[in-house]
Parts: C-alpha cells; structure tokens; sequence
C-alpha cells in the first residue's frame, strides 16, 4: 500500500543468490524490512518460476507444531488427506518449480529449519527464500543480512545532497502521506538527516518518526527522539545495539501516545492477525473512554501503531508484531490479561453463533468472508475456551456452528484438531458436546478418514438419542453424510428422508434445505434423475427466498448432473455454470472443481478439447485439497468415460496437450474458461508465432519450451540473465499467460501443426 524506496542494488544481489542457492535467509532485527524486502524480490521474480510464488505469513503461528500446517494451508492443501502437513507439502511440491517465501520464522526457527531441509531435498524445482532473525543453519543456506537504508553522513556541508539517500527519500515519501507538499527546506535538512541518523535507518523506525510530522516539526522530533534515545542506549547496553535501536523508536512511540491511546494499545494487542472496528469496541472500550473508540483507532493509525487495509466496506486494523509486543507487554503491566482474553473469546465466540444464525440468509457471504479474516482471532478463543474450565461449552457450540464455514474454507485439519482438543475432557454440556462431535464426524469424513468418523459419530448419536428433538435428527442427518462418503449411498438415501422429516417437524428450515442438497447428490450419484431434480427443487424452495448461496450451488450441480442424465445436455450445461458463478464468489476449491469437471463431463462428447482443458483445470484444484468428488461413488466411473471418450474423438497427444493447458490455468482463469467469459486465449491459440513474437522472442519461447532456467537462456544466447528475464517477460504480457508451462504448451502446439508459419 505504500511505496517501496531504494534497496536496488538488494534485490538485485538477492536475485542472485537465488540462482546460486535453492535457499536464501534474509536475517535482520524486527523493523529492518526484511518482510518487505522478500515481497519485492519475489514480485521482481513472479514470472520466473512455472508454478508461481506462495508467501507463508509465520509470525501469528504460536506453536512450532502448527508449522507445517500453515505451509500446507497457504499452499491450498486443506482437503481430505490424513496425512501430516510435512507430508501434504512434500507431495504437492516434489514436481513443481515454485518460490515459498518463509516470513517470520525466528520465534519456529528449529521446525522451520527441519521443514526447508525437508522440501529441499525432496522437491527438486522448489527455492525457498526466507526472513528470520536469525540463520536456520541448513545445508546449502546462503545467508543475506538485511541492511539498514543509506544514511547522510555527519560531514554533508549544505544538505544539497540528501535526497540520495534511502533513509530520507523514506522519510519524505511517508512525511508526504501526512503532509502532503512536505519538502526539503534550508530549515529542516539537518533535522531530517539527524533524524535518519538517529534511527540509523532502520525503516520502521523511520517511518514512525515521520508519521508525527503532524504535530511535531522535524526539528521538535529530532530533539524528543535525542533524549529518549540516550535513556534507552543507557537502558540496554547489555543487549544487541540494533535491537536497542528498535526498542527506543517503539518506546519513544508509546511515550508519545495519550495515556487513551497507550490503554487502547495494550487492548488491542490481544488480536491475533488483526481486527475490526465492532470487535475493537467490544473487546477493548470501557466505561472510563474519555473519545469513542474510532477516534482513538485513528490516533493510533496516525502514528503507525496500526496499519489498516480497505475495501468497499471494511478496515481492518493491524499491529507488526514488535509494535504488538509492546502493546502485550503494558496489558501484563495493568494486570489486565485475564479480562482481555475474556473479552476477546467471548466475542468471537458469539460472533460465530451469529453467523451460524444467518446461516440461511442473504448475509451469508458476508459470514463466509468475515470468518475466513477471523480465523486467527477464532483459533485463539477456542485456545482460551480450551484451558478456561467455565468456557469448555461456549468452545463445543463454536465447533458446531462452525461446520458449513471450515468445510468451505478447507479447514479440515485445523477443525479436527479444535473439536478434539475441545472434546478431549469428555465433559461439556451433553447437547453441547453431540453437536461438536457432529462437526467432528462430518470433517472426519469429508477427509475419506472413515475409521475415525465412526465412533465419533456414535459417541455422538448415543448423546443425541438421550436428548432427543433436533439433536437427535441432527445426527442422524451426519450418519447420512458419513455413509455418502464410505459409498454406503442406500443407508445415506434413507437416514438423510429420516433427517428430512424430523428435522422439518421442529422448523430447522436451514439443516431440512441441507439434507435435500445431499440427497439430491446421492440421487444424482444413483442415476435417479427424477428424485434428484424434485430434491434440487425442494432445496431451492427454502434457499432461494432467502438469498442462501452455498446449498443453492452443491443443489444446482447435483440437477446439473441429473440432467445430464436424462439426455439433456444444454440445460445441464447451464445449470452448472449456474453452480459455478456460485462457487466463484466463495472462491471453494472443491465445488470450482466439481463444476469444472462436470462441464467437463457434459461436453467430452461435443467438445472434447475443451473437456479435456476442463479436466486439467480441475485436477488444479483436486491437487490443492488433496480430494476430489471421485471418491464419491459413481462418479469415479462417469470421469473414467468421460476421457475415454474424448480420447477417442481427439487423440491422446491433443488430449494431453489440452489437458496440460488446463493444468496451466489458475482458478480465476480456469473459472473464466469454464463460464466461457473469455475468448482471448482461444485467439491466441489460432495465432501463430509470427503473428505474435519477435524472432528472438520465438527463439526464448522455444527453449522455454525445452525447460531451459532463464539463467540457461542466457548462457545458450550468450545474452545477459536480466536480458533473458526481460524476454520472458515480454513473451508472457503478448500472449496474455502467467506461466512459462502455457508458453510451453503454446509452442508445442505451434510445432504440431506445420501449417501454422
């Protein structure tokens, strides 16, 4: 959101190291920029590597166990697998050429360590570039210590100079975001470059300085930033001087805040991964406020206390972690830890139940969005639910209400762990308590851990059956999802019309609309057109009215495929794109993929090319959830006679290179080819390479073709690496790709076709 200054001729010098070294660590004390320095690398290198970047936020992680998981999850590989996340990444990575950025791995820097030489040594394409403050210390690491920005010297006679210098061009460009119009004066340079010398350039801490140009002058700041400066020095002599540096800018920060803003700080702190203005004012005002609490946000944001990002309708609110330190540091000072966790599980812990209850409702996406930007701030109130005696049920009812939301968000593995830790007393409130194993059972089984659904499924029926009414009609809707998906498709027919009917009897309109969603899938999976269509239009009856997204689109793909049965291909057609316009706007990997792959069914006959782009792209998603719909039973059939068809009409050497540029497409493009809203690449596929490329370009898209690294094209061109950097570029803007395994696709199929120039 703001402008990157100076640090050319870094990233260049860390470009390099990573064509040397499959591993570079960044090192540096908080504040230095290391996070902000590997963005801009990994930018500056996005085109190179095939299968893209992926950036791993580490900092908000608390235990080092949960570190593979969170590699796994930014990677997308949420989905059924049992499998460790050490496991799940290593698999989904052994065979693809991508930069992993590591951020923030000093507070997990042993299991860091073990993972990256784990992915190294298995994953041959895979480079990992990393920030810490301190090396990992793993065979081949190069190690790249992060530098402070340039500062003017004591002897600059006049300041005429000092615009050259990376410390004050960022203090001018963020002294410009306060004060627009700020300059230079004959006023103000040597306070300015006393400043930057000061803080011995260290961005963060430069950045604070200047975001108190409001109410202080240059030279004011310079004068405060002296004396605190000289305390703090005096203060730590024993620890590192950098991190001293750092401490005496956030201190110097704090000391300057209002006692409102130093209590809102502290308060807040207790956010993990950020927060919003209705959870700041429940979980952080009191009855002593002397401002409403959206004042105090904004002087905290003025002095870069907080950052914020926007959309149309949200700011979110965000302390760094060091700043966030501090904040945690004055709440143990006030005494005040206890009733802040309080404060914040109780919220979250109701905001879950709210969204549970608009579930059924035109406020959905809303939710499902909302609880995918909370789900650090909910992990942490479950924590809290866990070790408080007096919250284990509140803890029970959040795994329960969270269902629908960690199966369209991925969270398989995540979920399973709450639930157990939740569980593990065996106590609880015995409604309570079914509807969470209920949770567990569910995602027990959507991960194909069969075995593990069972009994807690049992446990769970055995609770429910002693209390009767809905919870019981609850589980009894479970045991039909759990026989879905161990294949037993009559036992799921027949609990799920059970579910139907008690579940109608006392008015539970969203969990009736569910169990006609899945009986619309079985019946559509048992080749019953007819009771899969009434089923869809039962489901459509409580879903449509109000406004309900996520049951309509598994509804509309179950009749997608039941039409499709009865032989009527255009309509089926339709209705899945209608589930996939759906699926779109919650971004779920497994409905994109099942969408895709039914249209993909449907159209294998008419336009097997095209089917057979569908089917590549969504094994893309199959590959990040570690699942696919074919574990359900009978479709597995219907995609084996789907390909076969298409490798029939085709062949199998335009049916691979079609299905190849569908492995190429990301999930917006993949879903943009799939509705049809785009015909470039269709144009582009009809060009030919003199149409579009220069002659050295088409002699770079070649040996791109041949799997040559750009530091390889260089060497075979005898051209400098950036000049070849520069080519690829190039070639990818004028074809409209985003990876060099489409250029490679192109080319092939440029060379199979001699009567194409």
């Amino acid at each position: 959101m703001t402008t990157f200054v100076g640090r050319r001729f870094e990233c260049s010098a860390i470009r390099e190291r990573l064509t040397e070294s499959r591993l570079v660590t960044l090192t540096g004390f908080g504040g230095i920029g290391k996070t902000r320095l590997a963005l801009r690398v990994a930018t500056d290198l996005r085109r190179v590597f095939p299968d893209g970047i992926c950036f791993v936020p580490l900092g908000a992680v608390l235990e080092a166990d949960d570190v593979p998981d969170q590699i796994a999850g930014e990677l997308g590989l949420y989905g059924r697998s049992t499998q460790s996340g050490t496991i799940a990444t290593v698999e989904y990575l052994r065979t693809r050429a991508l930069l992993l950025v590591l951020d923030d791995c000093e507070h997990v820097v042993d299991m860091v360590a073990r993972l990256a030489d784990t992915i190294l040594r298995n994953c041959s394409g895979v480079r990992i570039l990393a920030t810490s403050r301190e090396p990992l210390r793993v065979d081949g690491e190069v190690v790249h210590a992060v530098t402070t920005l340039t500062c003017p010297p004591h002897e600059e006679p006049d300041g005429s100079g000092l615009q050259q210098f990376e410390a004050v061009q960022l203090f001018l460009d963020r002294a410009r975001a306060s004060i627009p119009g700020f300059d230079l004066t004959q006023g103000n340079r040597a306070a300015v470059a006393a400043i930057c010398r000061k803080l011995q350039g260290i961005p963060l801490a430069i950045e604070l300085a200047a975001a108190r140009l409001p109410t202080l002058s240059p030279t004011e700041i310079d004068k405060a930033l002296t004396d605190q400066w000289e305390l703090l020095s005096r203060g730590t002599r024993t620890g590192p001087h950098r991190h001293s540096t750092m401490a005496a800018c956030i201190e110097w920060t704090f000391d300057l805040c209002t006692p409102a803003d130093r209590r809102l700080w502290a308060k807040a702190a207790i956010f993990v991964d950020g927060f919003e203005l209705d959870a700041a004012a429940a979980v952080c005002s009191g009855p002593d406020d002397e401002e409403p609490i959206a004042e105090t946000l904004a002087s905290l944001v003025d002095k870069s206390v907080l950052a914020t990002t926007r959309d149309d309708t949200t700011t979110r609110f965000r302390m760094l972690p060091p700043i966030r330190q501090r904040g945690l540091a004055e709440l143990a000072r006030m005494n005040a830890v206890d009733e802040q966790r309080r404060r914040h599980r109780d919220f979250f812990v109701a905001m879950v139940g709210e969204a549970h209850d608009e579930w059924l409702s035109d406020r959905q996406l809303v939710w499902i969005d909302r609880v995918g930007r909370e789900l650090g701030n909910i992990a942490e109130a479950l924590d809290s639910c866990a070790t408080e005696p007096n919250a284990v049920d509140s803890g029970l009812k959040t795994c329960a209400h969270l269902l629908e939301y960690v199966v369209i968000h991925g969270l398989f593995r995540q979920g399973r762990r709450w639930c157990a830790r939740m569980l593990a007393g065996g106590g609880g409130d015995p409604a309570a308590r079914a509807l969470a194993l209920r949770s567990a059972c569910w995602w027990a089984a959507l991960q194909g851990d069969i075995d593990s659904a069972r009994p807690l499924l049992e446990e769970g029926q055995a609770l429910a059956s002693r209390l009767g009414d809905e919870t019981e009609m609850l589980l009894t809707q479970a045991a039909g999802t759990v026989a879905l998906y161990a294949g037993d498709v009559e036992a799921a027919e027949l609990l799920l019309t059970e579910a139907i009917r008690g579940l109608s009897a006392s008015g539970e309109a969203a969990e009736v609309a569910h169990c006609w969603m899945l009986l619309a899938i079985v019946n559509a999976i048992v080749n019953d057109a007819d009771r899969a269509l009434a089923s869809h239009r039962a489901c459509l009856a409580i879903t449509e009215p109000a406004g309900e997204t996520w049951l309509r689109s598994w509804s509309l793909w179950a009749a997608g495929l039941a039409t499709w049965e009865n032989g009527d291909h255009r309509s089926a057609q339709l209705l899945v794109k209608q589930s996939l316009r759906l699926e779109q706007l919650m971004a779920e990997r497994l409905g994109i993929g099942a969408s895709l792959e039914a249209l993909a069914w449907i159209e294998a006959a008419t336009d097997p090319e095209r089917a057979a782009v569908l089917m590549g792209a969504a094994q893309n998603e199959w590959d990040r959830i570690e699942t696919s719909i074919h574990t359900m039973a009978g479709l597995d059939a219907r995609q084996e006679a789907s390909v076969a068809a298409a490798r029939g009409s085709i062949g199998d050497e335009a049916f691979d290179r079609a299905w190849s540029r569908g492995r190429s497409l990301d999930q917006t493009s993949a879903t943009a080819f799939g509705l049809e809203e785009t015909r470039r690449s269709a144009s582009i596929a009809r060009s030919t390479a003199r149409d579009v490329l220069t002659r050295r370009e088409r002699q770079i898209a070649e040996l791109i073709r041949e799997g040559l690294s750009n530091k390889e094209i260089a060497d075979r061109l005898v051209i400098s690496r950036r000049t070849a950097e520069a080519h690829v570029e190039h070639i990818l803007t004028k074809l409209g790709f985003t990876s060099r395994t489409q250029v490679a696709a192109w080319v092939a199929d440029q060379s199979s076709e001699p009567n194409r120039g």
